[in-house]
């Protein structure tokens, strides 16, 4: 018994992981014979439409002044992480507030700001299914009334499982199957990596042996950056 065409409607982080993602998942669906529309950030615009996609997207921010047409899909986040990068070098506690609430801020603000224009994307495409690959849930998808899938190659361990470290803990993930005793201050929150050595006043405590699947799909559809 054939099933009748459903339309699909993607809406991934502005970044290459998270589009890419959509992409292969896309294009399995295109090829069952599936209506795929892509709310992806403007940069993006002619980048999708080459898979056989359609292309309905949003602008997450006011444009910028000095701004032109046709940027680099994604440089937003790409100036972003480069003009950063120095906070990766601390640990994972450290940063919280210098580039974790940073990039919570802006996101939150993106979402905010695109409200209407989703909410007009989900009146014109009426998608059977909203599909969400981003760090943050938009709420006008989720409060869209449509069934909702959510991926989270963007911070998978927002999951929340008793075997998975809490996010932005920066503790560490172990094979599964392993213990370890990981070295971690307790006032400081730092990992193991950063030696403890000589420093007897510092407690060395037992944590949970965390597992993690990492596993990516053998093949998909990808734009090269």
């Amino acid at each position: 018994m054939s099933e009748r065409p459903l339309t699909i409607l993607f809406m991934p982080e502005s970044a290459y992981g998270p589009t890419n993602n959509c992409i292969g998942i896309g294009d399995v669906l295109r090829r069952r014979g599936h209506r795929v529309v892509f709310a992806a950030e403007a940069s993006w615009q002619g980048r999708l439409v080459p898979f056989g996609f359609e292309e309905d997207l949003v602008d997450l921010a006011p444009p910028r002044a000095g701004a032109t047409a046709g940027q680099d899909a994604g440089q937003f986040w790409k100036a972003f992480i480069r003009d950063t990068a120095p906070e990766f070098r601390k640990p994972t506690i450290e940063q919280l507030d210098t580039w974790v609430r940073p990039v919570w801020d802006e996101l939150i603000s993106g979402a905010q700001y695109c409200q209407p224009q989703l909410t007009q994307i989900v009146e014109r495409t009426r998608p059977d299914v909203i599909v969400e690959d981003n760090v943050v849930s938009f709420p006008a998808l989720v409060t869209s009334g449509v069934p909702f899938v959510r991926i989270v190659s963007c911070n998978p361990l927002e999951i929340k499982d008793p075997q998975i470290p809490p996010a932005f803990s920066g503790y560490p993930t172990q094979p599964a199957g392993r213990r370890s005793v990981t070295n971690i201050s307790a006032c400081t929150g730092r990992s193991g990596r950063h030696s403890t050595a000589g420093s007897p006043s510092r407690a060395r405590h037992r944590f949970p042996t965390w597992s993690l699947s990492t596993k990516a799909p053998s093949t998909c559809t990808s734009i090269p950056s």
